[in-house]
């Protein structure tokens, strides 16, 4: 494990409220430096999968059950019309 400079240390303690923004010179790519704890914590978000198109039944099964698909909702899907 590589250990932090002391450039790295001080911009950790001077940026107390977030997390200090690190720029690689040669790509001028930017990285965000946490606490390993942090990074644990946000790791399964990074990692998921953005398709959420395998919960679309769910999804609707859940909307129908709350009523949406009933007749009154077609007032509120116009709601911007019927507002005149």
């Amino acid at each position: 494990m590589t250990e932090l400079s002391r450039e790295l240390q001080q911009a950790l303690d001077s940026q107390a409220d977030a997390p200090p923004r690190l720029v690689d010179p040669r790509t001028k790519k930017a990285y965000v430096l946490l606490a390993a704890e942090q990074y644990e914590r946000i790791r399964a978000l990074l990692e998921q999968d953005d398709d959420l198109s395998h919960t679309y039944p769910a999804q609707m099964e859940a909307a129908m059950r709350a009523g949406w698909g009933d007749a009154s909702m077609d007032d509120y899907d116009r709601y911007d019309d019927l507002r005149g």
